[in-house]
């Protein structure tokens, strides 16, 4: 059960979305049961409101964030990215652009503030 809750952590989630996955993988924890062990395992690194298995690396966690604000959008603002960054991570809008665009999934917009998705 450990390995399916480390290999959700390969990216960041909240309790919330690692509590939805790991119910559809069959784990039958609540969440009160979940939290408990996210605190105690010293594996698992906290991030805002994140969890991460390992190292939380700060191009992992922005990418995550910038995949949720996305999702099924063709493109955002970079600001609205910026307000779902935890409070306690200082990134600039042109580090955002940066690390999306080098993951091959998005471009920065000729008005250089909006990110757009790359078409395949």
């Amino acid at each position: 059960m450990v390995e399916i809750i480390y290999e959700q952590l390969k990216t960041p989630k909240s309790v919330e979305e690692l509590h939805q996955r790991l119910k559809e993988s069959g784990v039958k924890w609540n969440k009160a049961q979940l939290q408990l062990f996210l605190l105690m395992d010293s594996n698992i690194k906290k991030t805002g409101d994140l969890y991460s298995a390992g190292g939380n690396n700060l191009n992992t966690i922005i990418l995550d964030i910038v995949d949720k604000v996305m999702d099924g959008k063709p493109m955002a603002p970079i600001k609205r990215i910026m307000k779902h960054i935890p409070s306690d991570i200082a990134v600039s809008a042109e580090v955002i652009s940066k690390i999306a665009e080098e993951s091959g999934k998005y471009k920065l917009h000729s008005n250089r503030v909006v990110l757009m998705r790359v078409k395949n």
